[in-house]
């Protein structure tokens, strides 16, 4: 018998076991089974999303602040219909991939911006990877939780700063605001005040150490967010490092 064989048969429990898991996570969220479908839900962390947003035929806006090349909003729109969306994304090399992942959205809108508590221009440090890139210096031991130089900074722009206050309508009615700013989260709260009364939910990362110098914490995040009137609703698993827990998603709702 091949080696080839002998690995096939000892992996077939493996998969018909998270083949199994997979269809039962989905069939408790009312998805259908499918790997693409599963990649999606964990992408944009659906499993933590409040029933409401679940909803179909209920459209709603969505923010994503730190939208990167799409990848959040291609997996929301591929699980439920969008009224609209506003993606910010401050790094030009993402741009490309970002505008593909909003054709084809009806009310889809790419702001090339960086956001916080005030107008004007601010510098962005641009990370080897593009989804570590922040406005705030990297921590001088935050790589010792990850591989490779991903935090190592290779570009330094100027990039315009907008307020959400000023960019989106007062009044619109935002389902989910996901925030992805590696540390800046405190002034795109501060300058969101407007738009926050009417958002139903916040998907932000939360560190629990250290990774930009004058980063928000956990501890950080939760109390301002309770200052805007929202309490936490749930937490995915952490990704760890080897010292312990390094961050995790955290998905907040309105405490009333």
């Amino acid at each position: 018998m091949s080696l080839i064989t002998n690995t096939l048969r000892s992996l077939a429990p493996h998969v018909l076991i998270e083949q199994h898991r997979r269809k039962f996570q989905m069939g408790r969220l009312g998805l259908p089974g499918s790997k693409a479908i599963a990649e999606a839900v964990a992408t944009c962390r659906f499993d933590l999303w409040p029933p409401a947003l679940r909803q179909p035929g209920q459209p709603w806006t969505l923010l994503d602040v730190g939208a990167n090349t799409g990848e959040f909003t291609r997996a929301v729109s591929s699980l439920i219909a969008l009224a609209g969306v506003h993606a910010f994304e401050p790094q030009p090399s993402c741009h490309t991939e970002l505008k593909q992942a909003l054709a084809g959205l009806s009310n889809s809108h790419l702001h090339p911006v960086a956001v916080g508590a005030e107008a004007g221009e601010i510098e962005l440090l641009c990370t080897a990877n593009s989804k570590l890139a922040s406005v705030l210096k990297p921590t001088a031991n935050v790589a010792d939780g990850y591989g490779g130089g991903d935090f190592n900074v290779q570009q330094h722009l100027k990039v315009p700063l907008v307020r959400l206050d000023d960019v989106i309508p007062a009044g619109t009615p935002i389902g989910l605001l996901k925030i992805d700013v590696q540390g800046y989260e405190l002034p795109v709260l501060e300058g969101a005040r407007e738009t926050l009364r009417s958002t139903a939910a916040l998907l932000m990362e939360v560190n629990y150490v250290p990774h930009y110098e004058g980063g928000a914490t956990f501890d950080d995040l939760c109390e301002a967010v309770r200052a805007h009137g929202f309490r936490t609703f749930g937490i995915s698993a952490p990704y760890g490092g080897p010292k312990g827990p390094l961050w995790a998603d955290a998905l907040f709702v309105r405490a009333d």
